[in-house]
């Protein structure tokens, strides 16, 4: 395949030739990805990934034909990377704005749009056929961290951007931006709750060996680190999810902000855990 190196036919996984697969299995991923896809409009929801990125992941993961769903579409960040790699997916997510703004990117863009569904991924996925699914690929909504106290200043979010719990971009999965409150995700078992009862929708639709990713940022709350990455997959593997692999998304772009200077030391986090799992 030219310099694109050598494609094995016995390649189960993906399309990706051998220097591909090499390349693909660095498990830090340090790049940086530049506007595109309209990002002034999916900046508008804080937990936006770049569809060059999911794209990347896609292919990683999937064959062409393949499908691909996101259980939390948000603006469309894996629905877009799903048509740049060429593959087929489908969203599902709580906020008719983060909808309209994904159809809108896709109208700016010139592209199709790839099918969505507005609801409550809790719902909506039993009526997803069994083993219908060939790749997984999502950003989980963030825990409230008890949001219904009143703030004092600045706080970490998962993710690595310093806001301010009252005027961030992202809504809490049930808060005052959606249009659907889901009750009960004030806390971390609550969040914990929720996880479980969606993914194990997504689980059931997932086909047998098929892959899962999930970015999940850790977070640092009121005096102490949370990692929320190892609280998830300890979840997901009671689900019966194999644990695969932990990419880490190292985000060069991200700007350091100075947290805890001269009195306590507090991380200035610029990376994302990918956590990586397959169903048997």
């Amino acid at each position: 395949m030219g310099d694109r190196g050598i494609y094995h036919t016995g390649n189960r996984l993906n399309d990706l030739t051998g220097k591909e697969w090499v390349f693909s299995t660095r498990s830090v991923i340090n790049k940086a990805y530049p506007p595109s896809f309209q990002l002034h409009l999916r900046s508008q929801h804080g937990g936006q990934k770049p569809p060059e990125l999911c794209a990347e992941l896609i292919r990683t993961f999937t064959k062409a034909g393949q499908r691909v769903l996101d259980p939390f579409a948000g603006v469309g960040g894996t629905l877009l990377g799903a048509t740049v790699a060429g593959r087929s997916a489908v969203g599902v997510e709580l906020n008719p704005r983060w909808i309209e703004i994904y159809r809108e990117v896709c109208r700016l863009e010139g592209i199709a749009a790839q099918e969505v569904h507005c609801g409550d991924s809790r719902q909506v996925l039993r009526s997803f056929g069994a083993d219908s699914i060939d790749f997984i690929l999502t950003d989980v909504p963030y825990w409230d961290m008890d949001r219904r106290r009143r703030s004092k200043g600045k706080f970490k979010r998962a993710g690595g951007v310093a806001t301010d719990r009252r005027s961030t971009k992202l809504s809490p999965f049930a808060g005052e931006e959606a249009e659907v409150e889901i009750a009960g995700i004030g806390g971390q078992e609550e969040w914990l709750t929720l996880m479980g009862e969606v993914f194990t929708q997504a689980r059931r639709v997932l086909k047998p060996k098929g892959y899962m990713a999930v970015f999940i940022g850790d977070m640092y709350h009121s005096g102490r680190y949370h990692m929320l990455s190892a609280l998830l997959a300890n979840l997901l593997q009671d689900l019966d999810l194999t644990m695969k692999a932990n990419l880490v998304w190292y985000d060069v772009s991200k700007r350091l902000n100075v947290y805890g200077y001269l009195y306590e030391f507090i991380p200035s986090m610029t990376h994302q855990n990918i956590l990586i799992l397959r169903k048997p």
